[in-house]
């Protein structure tokens, strides 16, 4: 009877629970896709490629013309001289293609920190390379006025390659900066200077010490930096045709040699509106007019210490007079121009003269 009860017991909780039970719920989220299941629908199509006639090849095009350029620059003294391995936060500014465009937004003196891996100036030191892929990639890296290192002086030949150029080929900052009549200067190094190729201060006409004199320096006419009487401020000259690989263009040099002979490439003297017929670089005997005068003014500083004579640009240590040091320091700007005055004769020749004269007062 017990186990009777218990069946039927049984039974009637089934129903009851059959009877309480809700509707069906909504149905789970799809399972997914097997390993084998089919593919899913194809995607819209892309935009269209550009056309490489209408970027690339504008610049490689069927011609060896780019290549001119860079076996030009090949010799260079950019692409030749190892002095890119200066890479400390004073030289790389000048000496790395990295340093040089860190420096550019701010004209920083150094760079942050010692350039890693460094490389020589090169096509995207000057050029922005492959920023459009087009022709505007020849476009220069900077064009614009900058503030001289030496003496803050603000240096602009207008929008050309003279502005990018004299970024590096300018004078460094001299310590102690002598004043004429002022203080003694104390010369602790050799490298006491403005250093090499202080170029624009010599196409600006800035930054020499003027001494009074009987040479009106004032007066000295702007020749080969002045944008309105040469519009190809530097490139008309070091960038004029050039001599397969050895002169112009993007060598930059000057001369070069033709059967065992030095020749000095006067084509851009003749080609940018300033002459007609150079034939050599001692044109109205700027050259060795300078050479005499730096000769002379190097043996007044020999013989009052500051320097030991001779080929080289260093100084002497020691204490000297304030006029003594400027006077140095316009000698060795003006030799490491490396132009014999050519960059700016009238100017140069002046100086010259009246530190002579002030020198001869010691």
């Amino acid at each position: 009877m017990r186990r009777s009860w218990s069946l039927l017991t049984a039974a009637l909780l089934v129903a009851v629970a059959a009877g309480c039970e809700g509707p069906t719920g909504p149905a789970g989220p799809a399972g997914a896709a097997g390993a084998n299941g089919a593919a899913g629908p194809a995607g819209p199509a892309g935009a269209n490629g550009k056309d490489a006639n209408a970027t690339c090849t504008q610049c490689h095009a069927g011609d060896v013309k780019l290549y001119a350029k860079q076996i030009q620059y090949a010799t260079s003294g950019h692409g030749t001289l190892p002095d890119f391995e200066r890479n400390d936060t004073g030289c790389a500014i000048c000496h790395t293609h990295q340093g040089f465009l860190e420096r550019l937004p701010t004209n920083a003196y150094e760079t942050a920190e010692k350039i890693p891996d460094p490389t020589p100036p090169n096509c995207r030191t000057c050029h922005q390379i492959h920023s459009t892929y087009t022709t505007a990639d020849y476009a220069l890296t900077a064009t614009t006025a900058f503030p001289l290192y030496m003496d803050d002086a603000t240096f602009d030949l207008g929008p050309r390659s003279g502005n990018l150029c004299a970024r590096c080929h300018q004078a460094r900052k001299v310590s102690p900066m002598p004043v004429i009549g002022g203080d003694p200067v104390k010369v602790t190094s050799s490298r006491y200077g403005t250093h090499h190729s202080p170029v624009a201060q010599i196409i600006a006409g800035t930054g020499l010490f003027e001494f009074s004199g009987s040479a009106d320096i004032a007066g000295g006419a702007f020749t080969h930096g002045d944008p309105e009487y040469n519009p190809g401020v530097c490139a008309g000259c070091h960038m004029a045709e050039a001599f397969g690989s050895q002169a112009g263009g993007h060598t930059l040099w000057m001369t070069y040699e033709y059967h065992g002979s030095e020749v000095e490439n006067v084509a851009g003297c003749n080609a940018v509106g300033c002459h007609k017929t150079v034939e050599d670089f001692d044109h109205w005997n700027v050259r060795p007019e300078i050479k005499g005068l730096l000769a002379d003014l190097d043996a007044e500083l020999t013989r009052l210490g500051i320097r030991k004579g001779g080929d080289d640009f260093y100084a002497v240590a020691g204490t000297f007079p304030a006029d003594v040091a400027a006077a140095f320091i316009n000698w060795q700007t003006i030799s490491e121009d490396k132009s014999g005055g050519l960059h700016n004769p009238p100017y140069v020749r002046n100086v010259l003269k009246n530190s002579i004269q002030k020198m001869k007062t010691y």
